[in-house]
């Protein structure tokens, strides 16, 4: 079984992978490999060439360097994807060194590291995306792995004494891939790599120790999550075809339907939820525990979406149901 670093080195090759494939359109590993790699292949006494480096990295068993990563996106600027990004040090390193901590926030861009500071002196008060979030913190100009640093690093240096903001920064933590649907981490996996990483990111976020409390986001819902975001981008962009033509513009659409009060069942369904306990037992008395109906209310959610007619376009989304752990 893969420890958690190697699953994260996976996740980082797989998606590198997927998007030199998409770009270059070349499938084959051989292939790649002879376009952007040539020093890589070597022939037998036969004259028979062979690869391995490459195989390595669809297997998510190496990381390509950071020297190989310049160089394919030389040939193809078009990539996004950072497989050294700082965060992945973050997440292998779930108790990072203040040293290291402050290495990352220094090769943070100037107004990244503004609200980097700001996260952590002010109150944080949002449970979930909505617009205002992403422009006092301006997400919109972020790729997934630049928020989930940001969010990441500062929840792990928020105070214990600070319980609620503790808890905020998770609500929005776990649910940040449903304003990054495009990004290529959720772009280039399919369902079940998805979930793999949802599983990986948030075993990372555990061991960082510290408060977690009981919040979650089964991987199972938060991958369909992700799905109904795209259908809600390619209904919208049927209507309005010149709409969304900016990545801003995408991203202000997803964080307005994540908060549309108007639409209460998408709006808790994809929210984050505290786990429920059937009671609490204190000095001899028995009480229901008041965040039970807080998951109760997010399981109604997903029955709407999937039994009523006005959400019928979801219904390729909900096709595999799950269960809430």
């Amino acid at each position: 079984m893969k420890s958690y670093k190697q699953a994260i080195d996976s996740i980082r090759s797989r998606v590198w992978l997927a998007e030199i494939r998409a770009s270059a359109d070349l499938q084959p590993v051989h292939g790649i490999a002879s376009r952007f790699d040539p020093d890589s292949i070597w022939r037998d006494a036969a004259g028979v060439p062979h690869q391995s480096k490459w195989y390595r990295y669809e297997n998510g068993t190496a990381v390509p360097s950071e020297k190989l990563t310049q160089t394919v996106t030389a040939a193809l600027p078009s990539l996004s994807f950072q497989v050294h990004h700082p965060v992945w040090t973050l997440l292998r390193n779930p108790k990072p060194s203040v040293r290291t901590i402050e290495r990352m926030v220094n090769h943070m861009p100037v107004r990244w590291r503004q609200i980097f500071q700001e996260l952590k002196s002010e109150y944080f008060p949002y449970r979930q995306i909505n617009l205002r979030l992403v422009t006092k913190y301006n997400l919109a100009e972020m790729s997934y792995l630049d928020a989930l640093l940001l969010f990441e690093l500062v929840r792990r240096q928020t105070s214990l004494r600070s319980v609620k903001k503790l808890e905020n920064l998770t609500f929005v933590v776990l649910v940040l891939p449903l304003l990054y649907i495009d990004d290529p981490v959720w772009k280039y996996q399919d369902a079940e790599q998805m979930k793999a990483s949802l599983r990986t990111i948030v075993q990372s976020m555990k061991l960082s120790g510290g408060y977690w409390g009981e919040i979650l986001f089964p991987v199972d819902r938060l991958v369909q999550a992700i799905s109904m975001q795209r259908v809600l981008v390619e209904r919208h962009l049927q209507r309005n075809p010149r709409a969304l033509n900016t990545r801003e513009r995408r991203i202000r659409f997803l964080a307005s339907a994540l908060s549309n009060q108007s639409d209460e069942s998408y709006v808790v369904a994809t929210t984050a939820f505290f786990k429920e306990h059937p009671f609490i037992l204190h000095g001899g008395t028995i009480f229901w525990n008041p965040d039970g109906y807080v998951k109760s209310a997010w399981r109604q959610a997903w029955q709407s979406l999937k039994r009523e007619a006005k959400y019928r376009h979801f219904a390729n989304c909900l096709t595999r149901l799950s269960h809430c752990k």
